[in-house]
């Protein structure tokens, strides 16, 4: 991007977040902590609305046109802080990000499946579920380098295709053109604070119902940092806003260097996010109380009354429903004389010829389960399916197609 294509996004951005975000953005002014991160929440649809010609330009330069908006909406808060009467009680922050949501629905920009090589570059919504969350890491971003010949101090930043490495400057980019290779890192073996951030990788799945019959489902990385971080779990339904982008480990002689795509998040949406505790209101404890009153003489009839809506599309075996219905609804953590724990929730081996509803069961259980994760053992052995729940304690609660 030139420099007046620079200009007019920012001017253009700054004139959108202080006509639609100034409330936000007092909010944020009003918080206490002043090197916390700080999001704010723009709809893509409004703000292509109000301009067409920044939608050109955020769809060809995504990654630069992003950080154009940060430094936009860093001036829209310096100017809403300086028109307050009383600025008491507020404070600027250093740490501002506009965070891109609600993209307009078409093929070019919206993903429900994995992002292929072509979709390297641009900016996109992936919708998928959560498997894996790595640990919360300090990541180091830039650095100081002061180069020996004529004292000229610039800043290096982390390369984010090569797993954020810092590549020693060639030259050194004085304007006095000095073409010194020699330079002394001053950042020291502590960073402070300031050259530092939040860091995550998240692991997403291609959404099973979303996927034709017979299809495995695929998945990606995604990196999350500053906000984002801690956003989501394992099991959460998330749509993702990011760029594309590819990575690789530092090359090194006669080692092939291998490439994988990931998605920078931009924005995290939640779709199943819920309350920690599960609330009943009197209108369905009623339902269940009048529904168990119908059968106080015979509960067992109640009980088969059940069942036989469970997983409605397989005719008959109620031994296999009860089974199910049995672990879907888990039981109650107990504590033995010794101190042991021992748990509530069982596990089920569901074993049978093919063709006999194995995986029907399997993915009604996970549709009405929340949070629940669909994994198969297919084109894998079974050491390297066992192995692999143990790495995954969170994919031991179901299984099946062991046979």
């Amino acid at each position: 991007m030139n420099s007046n294509q620079v200009t007019l996004v920012g001017q253009v951005f700054e004139s959108y977040v202080s006509e639609y975000h100034k409330n936000d953005i007092l909010l944020i002014l009003k918080e206490r902590d002043e090197n916390a991160h700080y999001p704010v929440v723009v709809n893509a649809m409004t703000l292509f609305e109000t301009n067409m010609e920044i939608g050109e330009y955020f769809n060809v330069f995504p990654n630069e046109v992003l950080t154009i908006f940060d430094s936009a909406l860093q001036r829209s808060a310096l100017t809403i802080l300086e028109s307050l009467s009383q600025p008491e009680g507020v404070s600027m922050k250093q740490n501002l990000h506009a965070r891109i949501s609600g993209l307009p629905i078409c093929p070019e920009l919206v993903r429900e499946h994995i992002p292929k090589t072509k979709d390297v570059g641009h900016f996109l919504s992936v919708t998928g579920t959560v498997i894996r969350t790595s640990l919360v890491k300090v990541l180091e971003f830039e650095r100081d380098y002061m180069c020996n010949k004529c004292k000229h101090v610039f800043v290096v930043r982390a390369d984010f295709e090569q797993y954020y490495t810092f590549c020693r400057p060639s030259s050194c980019p004085s304007l006095e053109s000095c073409d010194s290779s020699k330079f002394t890192c001053l950042s020291g073996l502590s960073s402070s604070p300031a050259r530092c951030r939040d860091y995550q990788e998240i692991k997403i799945q291609e959404q099973v119902q979303r996927l034709s019959v017979g299809s495995i489902p695929r998945s990606m990385k995604v990196i999350l940092e500053d906000d984002l971080v801690d956003s989501c779990k394992s099991g959460d339904d998330l749509t993702v806003y990011g760029v594309v982008m590819q990575r690789w480990k530092p090359l090194q002689q006669d080692v092939r260097c291998e490439v994988e795509i990931v998605l920078k998040a931009n924005f995290v949406q939640v779709n199943n996010e819920q309350s920690s505790g599960t609330v009943i209101d009197e209108e369905v404890r009623k339902e269940f109380e009048d529904f168990w009153d119908r059968y106080k003489s015979d509960p067992f009839a109640g009980r088969n009354e059940i069942l036989a809506s469970l997983c409605p599309q397989v005719f008959g075996m109620y031994l296999v429903k009860l089974a199910v219905a049995m672990v879907l609804a888990g039981g109650i953590q107990r504590t033995d004389a010794t101190g042991t724990r021992i748990r509530g929730e069982s596990h089920l081996l569901l074993v049978g010829d093919p063709g006999t509803g194995k995986s029907q069961f399997l993915k009604y259980a996970a549709k009405i389960t929340p949070r629940s994760v669909l994994t198969t053992g297919i084109g894998s052995t079974s050491a390297d399916v066992i192995c692999y729940l143990l790495r995954e304690p969170h994919f031991a609660g179901l299984c099946s197609n062991f046979l």
